[in-house]
């Protein structure tokens, strides 16, 4: 009996169960693969990928399909492109020429994650579509699998390796072509590989690298914890459960919406099924949502043992799969680049459990993670809310970091389902403006500049810098977990309000001792963010706001020199700075997501952001620096008015008094209160390095 797909599961895919999204799937899957078996070879001549990219999804689609309804088509086309597949030189194996291809004393190479992707398909081929090979073609592909795919992956486990999603993409590969060969050795190195690539991940099942790379991590660890849950292993043992199963909270938090997407560049790549946005710090796609396999692996084994999120995860499966199961790309989706559904849709689909909205599982509005993301709702869509704010700054210490931008204390704001304040995302990582991406300028930040002083220093620019990655040495030795220099000051809710701080000073180093950012939202219209920073001699800081102009669809106007009004679609937002002077305006460029290769559709344009700057009004060793926006729809959004009674003080009033806020700000305090409720708050130090939030008295 195949490894994954059990007589049950065939008569249940087969009939649908009752259920409809089971049979839109499974005929999905069979649509999916007989189109590409029109064409003979791997590719059909609609993908924008090198050839390395869609091995994994082409084969095990098709293996499933073939396993599900053989046909002689899908027969025909499974053993075409397997036998080219492992016909091929080995150096094809390794991945494109920007991988390393040292042949190694024995004459075998190091795999890379284009080897874990072919060993991986090529398991799945032999699972479950074995009888499409004469038995002489049979012995060939075994061979292969074993000299390449097994001894590929082992020649990387056995170096110096960086605890990165890498590690869980080569075990992977390991472990399904062990499973799938009995080879019990291979078997017993892979769970003991495992057993400390799960540790890259956070201990709430968050990622240091981004929420992209976390799905593409745990993807593979659900594509283990399937083979082995399967092939009679104690999976607990190796790949709890328990270790990433959080992720459906923090990928339920960071989800912000979905609708149809078009294209910058004029290519008709992202089609007309509505596309999701995600919150997307370090390198991850602003056009993102959690694999399908993924959120349903843990809809059917969390069922039990973590319901809440379970139900989650199956709640992000309706939400951006269930209504268009024929909705592409595919050819990235293995990858984790441009997500999408797997083989194992329709099997888990069988036995998924209900959904759970946020809203419904209780979750609190204020949601913090260990990977150094902390996000804010007014309240959760579905009960009304239209406002997102996200901080990405201090968490735990980072236990798989890699993919990072020089970004801390950054920001992101959504308001009625527009990015308007936004990360720019990432483009092709061999493009020379990768650096772009990457920079602190780029984000919703600060850089600083610090004067020249007596002892001979000249005057330098300050960003946040990344630390060196957490690396596996031989025997299992792993660098402590990386401090990247940020702590999380707060996270509190009190009433309407959500209060989020985080100090990035230990980042930018120098003479940066102080670098505290909070982050205010008052219920759905207002956000002041307040700065404190401290040095050891004087520096003038230069604020960062990036605008979304991703489209063209950006409605910019800046009426006087401390204020911009922004528009998009149905928001608007006023944004106000009283401690900055000279307004900059750049173009800059926003990605839609990762493309492997340079100027596709996904990839950003010039113009497609809009990068604001301030300066500080003088240099010191101490500056509080206060922005305040107002955010509501386009056209209410001209009723909000704002007063600055000082560099430190102002007042928001909302369309025909509806509410205003006040804020006065101090390297110590920061108070501010609603004057219709007469709602009174107040920020300050408590105990060690954290701060607190605190509801005043009317009288105080």
């Amino acid at each position: 009996m195949p490894i994954f797909l059990t007589n049950d599961e065939h008569a249940a895919v087969r009939g649908g169960q009752g259920d409809q999204r089971v049979a839109d799937f499974y005929w999905a899957l069979l649509r999916r693969v007989e189109t590409r078996c029109e064409s003979p070879g791997l590719l059909s001549g609609d993908e924008t990928v090198d050839w390395w990219r869609p091995v994994a999804e082409y084969l095990t689609d098709a293996a499933m399909a073939y396993a599900l309804r053989p046909t002689d088509e899908v027969a025909c086309w499974l053993r075409d492109v397997t036998l080219s597949l492992v016909r091929r030189p080995q150096d094809d194996w390794v991945g494109p020429h920007y991988r390393d291809h040292t042949v190694l004393e024995d004459g075998s190479q190091i795999g890379h994650l284009e080897t874990a992707h072919f060993a991986w398909a090529v398991a799945v081929v032999l699972d479950l579509a074995s009888d499409v090979f004469e038995p002489g073609e049979l012995d060939e592909v075994r061979g292969v699998l074993r000299e390449r795919g097994i001894k590929m992956c082992l020649n990387w486990l056995d170096r110096q390796h960086p605890m990165t999603n890498w590690y869980c993409v080569l075990c992977a590969g390991l472990t399904m072509s062990a499973a799938v060969l009995g080879d019990t050795s291979a078997l017993e190195r892979a769970k003991q590989e495992l057993s400390v690539a799960v540790g890259v991940l956070q201990a709430d099942g968050s990622h240091a690298e981004s929420l992209q790379y976390a799905n593409y991590a745990i993807n593979c660890l659900v594509l283990v914890s399937e083979t082995l849950r399967r092939t009679g292993h104690d999976v607990e043992a190796v790949v709890p459960l328990s270790a990433y199963v959080g992720y459906a909270r923090w990928a339920a938090t960071s989800y912000l919406y979905s609708r149809p997407l078009v294209s910058q560049t004029g290519a008709e790549g992202w089609g007309s099924s509505p596309k999701p946005r995600s919150l997307n710090f370090n390198d991850s796609g602003a056009v993102f949502k959690p694999t399908a396999d993924l959120l349903l692996h843990l809809a059917v084994r969390g069922r039990d043992s973590h319901p809440t999120e379970a139900g989650l995860a199956r709640w992000l499966f309706e939400e951006t799969y269930a209504q268009h199961p024929g909705q592409g790309p595919h050819d990235q989706g293995s990858f984790g680049l441009i997500t999408d559904w797997g083989f194992m849709t329709p099997v888990l689909l069988t036995a998924a459990c209900g959904a759970v909205s946020p809203a419904a599982a209780s979750l609190e509005p204020l949601q913090v993670f260990d990977c150094g993301d902390t996000v804010s709702r007014d309240a959760w869509s579905e009960v009304g809310g239209r406002t997102v704010v996200a901080l990405h700054g201090g968490g735990e210490l980072l236990n798989g970091p890699g993919h990072l931008h020089h970004d801390l204390n950054t920001l992101i704001v959504t308001h009625r389902d527009e990015r308007l304040l936004i990360d720019a995302g990432h483009g092709c990582y061999r493009n020379a403006t990768r650096q772009l991406d990457l920079a602190t300028e780029m984000h919703n930040t600060c850089t600083f500049l610090a004067a020249a002083d007596d002892g001979g220093r000249e005057a330098k620019r300050l960003w946040a810098q990344n630390q060196q990655q957490r690396r596996m040495k031989r025997g299992h030795a792993i660098d402590d977990p990386v401090d990247r220099g940020a702590y999380r000051l707060m996270a509190a809710t009190k009433d309407q309000v959500r209060v989020m701080g985080s100090d990035a000073a230990a980042s930018y180093g120098g003479p940066i001792k102080r670098f505290s950012r909070f982050v205010i939202q008052c219920g759905t219209h207002v956000v002041f963010v307040v700065d404190i920073v401290g040095a050891e001699r004087p520096v003038k800081a230069q604020w960062h706001w990036l605008l979304n102009n991703r489209d063209g669809g950006l409605d910019l106007k800046m009426p006087k020199s401390d204020r911009v009004v922004v528009r998009r679609g149905n928001a608007g937002m006023k944004l106000f700075s009283l401690s900055g002077v000279g307004l900059q305006t750049q173009w800059a460029q926003v990605h839609d997501a990762y493309h492997c290769l340079p100027g596709r559709w996904t990839e950003g344009r010039s113009g497609s952001g809009v990068l604001l700057h301030w300066w500080s009004r003088e240099e010191s060793t101490t500056l509080v620096g206060v922005h305040a926006m107002a955010l509501d729809s386009y056209g209410r959004v001209a009723g909000w008015h704002f007063k600055a009674s000082s560099a430190t003080e102002v007042s928001l009033e909302g369309p025909a008094g509806s509410e205003q806020w006040d804020l006065q700000a101090g390297a110590d305090s920061i108070r501010f209160a609603e004057k219709q409720s007469g709602q009174a708050y107040n920020v300050s130090p408590g105990r060690q390095k954290s701060w607190e939030l605190q509801r005043l008295d009317r009288t105080q």
